[in-house]
């Protein structure tokens, strides 16, 4: 008898290797849905998907990490370079699952504190 492999197993596999290659290349965790900050800006609120564990000079991290969608989301300002111009922490490439195409594509993680930076200067 085969073993049968269905499409989740083999997405459940792929996000499980995204999650640990983030974690070895960029001490990135990926956080367990539910389990999230509740991240708001002004009246967007969005949950944390993905947490920062880094010491960027000043001990561990600690931050929210939010893909460019969310962050085009809070801020309001979707750009085609990005929703962050100038970050002051690393922008973080990785592969996640797009829903909307059905497979997985590159995209950035981004820290919430650059992200408020954003909102401000954009919002004033």
């Amino acid at each position: 008898m085969r073993a049968t492999i269905t499409l989740n197993d083999l997405i459940e596999t792929r996000l499980a290797e995204i999650a640990e290659d983030v974690w070895k290349r960029h001490r990135v965790l990926r956080v367990n849905h539910g389990d999230g900050r509740v991240v708001q800006l002004g009246t967007a609120a969005i949950w944390e998907l993905w947490s920062c564990r880094a010491n960027h000079g000043s001990g561990l991290c600690g931050e929210p990490l939010l893909t460019a969608t969310q962050a085009s989301s809070l801020t309001g300002m979707p750009r085609e370079d990005g929703p962050v111009e100038n970050p002051a922490l690393p922008v973080i490439e990785v592969e996640l699952l797009d829903s909307g195409v059905g497979g997985f594509l590159i995209d950035d993680l981004f820290h919430a504190s650059d992200v408020r930076a954003e909102f401000r200067k954009v919002n004033g």
